[in-house]
């Protein structure tokens, strides 16, 4: 069995330890798995039919792909090309954009934030409007990046300044804060099943992410957080995601957004499961089923 996973070249340069990872772990249960660089792929159509070439000529195909890449419209091409993608281009499409994903969940009735949504070119409107503390996030934006807390009463000139060419040419989602814990917890999951749940704590500022010096802790869900993410999860056909929850003062958890292309370094931080042998697994299953 051969599998493709996908990652775009300095994502694959980051993720290195990784990309080793998932190559041994494949080793040990029979599936090949080979690196593809995503801007090393040239795909389209050509006379009425979808093409796919590596490094400019032609490839064999995949058993199936692990798509690492944020890049939906790659993940769809497979698709139709008869080749299976984890995540698929569905998860791809809506969770690599805010504000569809809280379009596309509103109707179940979960927690979440009052969000408003933006075109790029509204920017200036949306920080001259503002009259209480906002914030505001690229729809697309990954890892606490493009995440601005704008508070008209103290915020400078000058962070204005940086908010807004971090900000510029993407759209947008406008939110208030949710309470004063600064922590928030991501809920590993593959397929229908939760395998962990991750608390992140601030250090400074409001951003609690890893990446960002972050605290992180195993965290044992509650049945009615099961309930909750079991909720979202039913909406999705997933494969490997991470949904992630600002924590209230109350201690309630309030849908925040879900990660299609997920890290798992405080996963493996905090605790021994190895991600990649259990979605690899779940993927051989999955196909055989």
């Amino acid at each position: 069995m051969v599998a493709w996973i996908i990652y775009f070249r300095e994502a694959a340069e980051y993720n290195r330890e990784y990309i080793k990872l998932y190559i041994e772990t494949g080793a040990r249960l029979g599936v090949d798995v080979r690196l593809i660089i995503a801007e090393d792929l040239k795909f389209g159509v050509k006379n009425n039919s979808y093409f796919i070439l590596y490094r400019n000529e032609e490839i064999a195909y995949p058993d199936f792909a692990i798509c690492r890449a944020i890049y939906p419209l790659m993940t769809r091409q497979l698709e139709l090309m008869g080749i299976k993608v984890y995540n698929n281009s569905f998860v791809a499409e809506i969770c690599n954009d805010k504000a569809r994903t809280y379009q596309y969940l509103a109707r179940t009735g979960i927690a979440m934030a009052d969000t408003e949504f933006y075109k790029s070119f509204q920017l200036d409107d949306v920080l001259s409007d503002l009259n209480e503390a906002r914030v505001i996030k690229a729809v697309g934006g990954h890892g606490g990046n493009q995440v601005f807390l704008v508070d008209p009463a103290v915020t400078e000139d000058k962070e204005i300044a940086e908010t807004k060419k971090a900000l510029s040419g993407s759209d947008l989602v406008v939110q208030p804060k949710i309470g004063n814990r600064n922590q928030d917890l991501r809920v590993y999951v593959i397929g229908k099943e939760i395998i962990a749940a991750v608390l992140r704590t601030a250090r400074q500022g409001f951003k609690s992410n890893y990446s960002l010096g972050g605290e992180v802790a195993l965290y044992e869900l509650s049945k009615e957080e099961k309930e909750l993410v079991k909720l979202i999860i039913d909406q999705f056909d997933f494969g490997l995601v991470g949904i992630d929850f600002i924590v209230a003062d109350d201690g309630r958890l309030i849908f925040n957004e879900i990660e299609d292309v997920v890290g798992a370094r405080m996963l493996y931080k905090c605790s021994d499961i190895n991600i990649a042998e259990k979605y690899l697994r779940y993927i051989i299953d999955n196909l055989k089923a």
